[in-house]
Order: structure tokens, then C-alpha cells, then sequence
């Protein structure tokens, strides 16, 4: 297993969402909202409300084509709180205190908390507004004996206007735990890219993409613990590219990294997935398979070998092509890993004695 594989991440399900898909979902539930207001008054015959949502209507719409091109939509959300409060307060002066206009003030009070304030302290100023407007509306129509400017005694009607204010209300407060849900699940989403993001960089090589030194040393640990289990050995394969330091010098450095990067996607895509692969240092890399022999581990490395051998690369000082040595050990689940290292290593400088370009393992 290669450190580009590992470190792949599963989106979660809100991770598209976007701020703009938010608004207009709003946008589009308060236009349907008022124009069924709208409708309800034209029944009614209430002329202040009725023009007020014809208003209220061509704002919704006009919102819509607004979300897609003003980028300072908090704007937006506050000039429709406004416009939140005038129709609720016109509802109680219209129609009276009774109908549950009033309780829309209550409900469009959390709204400002999810807007994207510059201050502490702002969402609860903007807050009190509603809230006060609530406390005046009850105090001047809350009392026995005051009505609006019309009036209506049939109870089914005013259970209907008082049923659908709360209605609106409950999607109101609806929508608001749908932002607090959506933007919950963004942070926690942001926090695992953030915790995955600096996993990586503590345990990948940038270069080859391949896990580091100090992150092999815990995968093999690992490894060791997941053969105790099995009653299984395992392969260590130590390789080096030859003569690297003369590629550096006869084709540039950069040349040089593209060599290691090539190599250390070969190694990632021929060891088998429960293995491990990673840059031990300079030109060297170590991979390790569990549950397997030297003639599993030989060939895995022969594999590596033959198809480095044959990667032909550019420069600008002309074409050239690398080979790499590789020494394989095998390991116990009690024995000191530092050991079975150490056994790979002289496997591979055997194999650089031997003319390079090899696979050496243990007889």
C-alpha cells in the first residue's frame, strides 16, 4: 500500500453544498409563501396586505436573479428580515393580534446568528429588533377589546389564517436547523480534510508519494503485530537506484526527481495491496510484504526491477533510462525488524558487488 492510495478521502454527503444553494432555497420557499399570502388576501379583500405582498412577491422574485450575481449576500437575508417584520406587523395592525402574525417576529429571531457577521455581539442586537417589535405589537393589540382595521368572526376562518402564520413559523424554524445542520456537517468535514491533510504531510515523502521513513517504521510495527495473529513471516525488500548521483550530474537534478518519481509509482503499483512501500532515504526505497516467503518477495522485487529497467526517460541533454538493486530479506513477527533491515541491506550492496541491476535475497 502506497501512501497516494492510503490518504484517499470519502467526501461526505454535504460536501458540495453551496452558500448560493442555501439562499435560493429560502428565496424560492418565501416567494411560494407570499404569493399564497397574496392569494389569501385577495380572498379576504385585505388591501394593505394585499399590496404589500404584491411588493413582497416581485422582491422574492427579483431576489432570485440577485443571489446569482451580488456576492454580499448577507445583504440580501437582512433586507428581507426587514421585510419579515413589515409583514408581520402590518398582519397584527390588519387583521389583529390574534391571527399569529405576531409569533413570525418570534420565529425569524435566530436568523441572524447564521449570517456571516462581523461582530460578536451584532446577531444579538439584530435580534432585539424583532423581539421588540413582538413586545410593542402585544402591548398595543394584545389587549381584550383591540382589533385590527378588519375584522373577522367566523372562528374556522381565523383558525385557518392562525393555523397557516404558524405553518410558515414551524418552516421558518425548519429551514433555519437545516443551515445549522448543513453548516455542522461542512466544519466536520473540513476538520477530517484538515486531520487527513496533516496526517499526510507527517507521513508522506512529497516527492515520490510514498510513505516517509518514520511512517514505515509504524506500518512495519503494525505489520509485525497483524503476523503474531497469522503465524506468517514477511518480505523486506531494500532497493536502490544505481548510480544516481550520475544522473544528477549528467542530466540536472530535476531530471534526477522525475527518475524517483517514476520508480516510486512502479514500486506503489506492483507491490500487493496489504504491502507497504516508502522512500528510506536519498535514492532508496523499502517495501514490505506480509504473510509471504523470499520467493514471493523475489519476485515482487523482480517484477519492480524489470519494469524500472525498461522506463525510458527525456532531457534536455538527451534520453536516458535507470536501474535499481534490489535485496530481499524475510522477517519473523518476534524478530527485531531493525535486523531483518539490516539482512536486506546486505542482500542489496551483495547485488551492487555483483554488477547492479539485480535482485539478491537470503538462500
Amino acid at each position: 500500500m502506497s501512501g497516494r492510495n492510503k490518504y484517499k478521502l470519502d467526501l461526505m454527503r454535504f460536501d458540495k453544498v453551496k452558500e448560493r444553494t442555501v439562499y435560493l432555497i429560502g428565496d424560492i420557499a418565501c416567494l411560494v409563501g407570499h404569493i399564497l399570502y397574496f392569494t389569501m388576501f385577495c380572498i379576504l379583500a385585505v388591501k394593505p396586505m394585499l399590496i404589500l405582498n404584491i411588493f413582497s412577491v416581485a422582491f422574492y422574485s427579483l431576489m432570485i436573479w440577485l443571489i446569482f450575481k451580488v456576492e454580499e449576500r448577507r445583504v440580501l437575508v437582512l433586507v428581507a428580515l426587514v421585510e419579515f417584520m413589515v409583514h408581520a406587523c402590518l398582519g397584527v395592525y390588519s387583521l389583529g393580534w390574534g391571527m399569529g402574525f405576531g409569533m413570525i417576529l418570534l420565529f425569524i429571531m435566530p436568523i441572524p446568528f447564521y449570517l456571516p457577521l462581523n461582530k460578536f455581539v451584532t446577531p444579538y442586537l439584530f435580534s432585539l429588533v424583532p423581539l421588540s417589535l413582538y413586545i410593542v405589537m402585544m402591548v398595543i393589540f394584545g389587549r381584550p377589546g383591540v382589533g385590527g382595521l378588519y375584522t373577522f368572526n367566523d372562528p374556522v376562518l381565523k383558525n385557518i389564517i392562525y393555523s397557516f402564520n404558524i405553518a410558515v413559523g414551524a418552516l421558518i424554524m425548519l429551514y433555519i436547523s437545516s443551515i445549522y445542520m448543513i453548516n455542522r456537517e461542512l466544519m466536520q468535514y473540513k476538520l477530517v480534510v484538515k486531520n487527513e491533510s496533516l496526517k499526510k504531510l507527517a507521513a508522506i515523502d512529497p516527492l515520490t508519494q510514498l510513505f516517509n521513513r518514520r511512517a514505515m517504521g509504524e506500518h512495519i510495527r503494525i505489520m509485525q503485530r497483524n503476523c503474531e495473529q497469522t503465524g506468517k513471516g514477511y518480505v523486506v525488500c531494500l532497493g536502490d537506484i544505481d548510480d544516481f548521483k550520475k544522473i544528477n550530474d549528467n542530466y540536472g537534478h530535476e531530471s534526477g526527481d522525475d527518475a524517483l518519481k517514476i520508480a516510486a509509482g512502479i514500486i506503489g503499483r506492483n507491490i500487493p495491496a496489504e504491502g507497504y512501500a516508502g522512500r528510506w532515504g536519498g535514492e532508496e526505497f523499502l517495501f514490505v510484504i506480509p504473510n509471504a516467503g523470499v520467493k514471493e518477495g523475489a519476485e515482487c522485487a523482480e517484477r519492480i526491477r524489470s519494469a524500472i529497467a525498461a522506463k525510458k526517460f527525456s532531457a534536455a541533454k538527451g534520453d536516458f533510462s535507470i536501474t535499481i538493486t534490489i535485496g530481499v530479506s524475510t522477517g519473523k513477527a518476534d524478530e527485531d525488524i531493525e535486523k531483518v533491515i539490516s539482512r536486506a541491506d546486505a542482500q542489496l550492496y551483495r547485488g551492487k558487488e555483483q554488477g547492479k541491476n539485480r535482485v539478491t535475497f537470503e538462500e
